[in-house]
């Protein structure tokens, strides 16, 4: 009787080995040319790009404004201030060798720390569940495993069925979980300008929504080739009955097909969890916008009330988008998976 709570275990485990796999390809070398592509596009006036910190290890745009008043700042900056949280940067650079090119390569960004959260968070929450089996639970350990029961019901057991969709469950519970953990951190309002008290999403970048876009590609290849053998896979491609002219050309609609899958999983994802940020962080910007303007005035709070109104309903869609996400994202893995493993169909 005690060899099932082991095998959930393990299992349980086993996925989460994988999802910290992706953390530790989002942490790669990607975002730190997206940091520094960043900071050259932003970079501060040569009055005050003296009194940056050697590296650019704090934000790369906000230093330069931080000490302006509302009034004192050009009309681009409040767009510029709002929008520069979407972007990555560097929170700690250890000095791990004398070589800047070797401690590069270890730097943390203010990506990676929401992610070890998000991490964190589910351990504590479901750790819980996984040893509730036979045991009583209370309400919240409950309301988790309706929750766990319903991705395994009705996402991997209606595309994949029960028995080929049994081993895939622990992989794609903490998926969807670990998404909407991140995409909830990132609805949390910031009070500060820098780590940590700045919440960045770390699903706003495409690096991250990358990683798991490759784990679902890598886990297409494999277990199609698994199940239908090497030649096989890259055989069952091509349509049976095609003449012979058209092959050159449906082998490259094919490949391209085979690739677009996980590219679109990383900008559907990426794409709208920015966006939701960016058109939030507009609307609270127009606010600033229209008091200089106004040089101030009192009617500024006027301007202030729609501004502050389409703000709460663009924030309030995205609450509901990041439950979305995570489910789009995942089914269409466990889709494109069970495609990949059943050609025929």
């Amino acid at each position: 009787m005690q060899t099932k709570p082991d095998r959930r275990y393990l299992s349980f485990f086993g996925a989460l080995l994988l999802a910290v796999a992706a953390v530790l390809f989002a942490s790669s070398g990607s975002l730190v040319a997206q940091n520094e592509n960043a900071q050259h596009e932003n970079a501060p006036s040569h009055e005050t790009a003296g009194q940056q910190e050697p590296g650019g290890h704090g934000h790369p745009v906000l230093e330069e404004f931080e000490k302006l008043h509302t009034l004192e700042m050009e009309s681009k900056v409040f767009f510029t201030k709002t929008f520069s949280h979407s972007v990555p940067y560097v929170i700690f650079e250890p000095k791990v060798s004398p070589s800047d090119d070797v401690n590069h390569l270890f730097r943390i960004y203010n990506v990676q720390p929401w992610q070890w959260i998000s991490l964190g968070l589910m351990l504590a929450i479901f750790l819980p569940v996984v040893w509730s089996f036979g045991r009583p639970t209370g309400k919240a350990t409950r309301i988790m495993r309706g929750w766990c029961l319903w991705v395994r019901d009705e996402m991997v057991y209606r595309v994949m069925g029960k028995e080929e969709g049994r081993a895939f469950v622990p992989f794609f519970l903490f998926l969807f979980f670990f998404l909407v953990f991140q995409n909830v951190i990132g609805l949390i309002p910031s009070v500060g300008h820098h780590f940590p008290l700045s919440i960045y999403t770390a699903t706003g970048t495409p690096y991250v929504t990358g990683a798991f876009a490759l784990i679902t590609f890598a886990m297409m290849l494999f277990f199609g080739m698994k199940k239908n053998g090497a030649f096989g896979y890259w055989k069952g491609l091509i349509p049976h009955g095609l003449p012979v002219i058209l092959l050159p050309m449906m082998v490259v609609i094919e490949l391209v097909g085979l690739l677009v899958k996980p590219f679109a999983l990383m900008v559907r994802l990426f794409a709208n969890m920015l966006a939701g940020h960016l058109v939030v962080g507009a609307a609270l910007s127009l606010i600033f916008l229209f008091t200089k303007l106004q040089g101030g005035a009192i009617t500024s709070y006027l301007t202030a009330l729609p501004c502050a109104g389409m703000a709460i309903f663009i924030y309030t869609i995205e609450a509901f988008v990041t439950l979305l996400q995570a489910y789009i994202f995942t089914f269409l893995s466990i889709t494109f998976i069970h495609q990949a493993m059943h050609q025929e169909h």
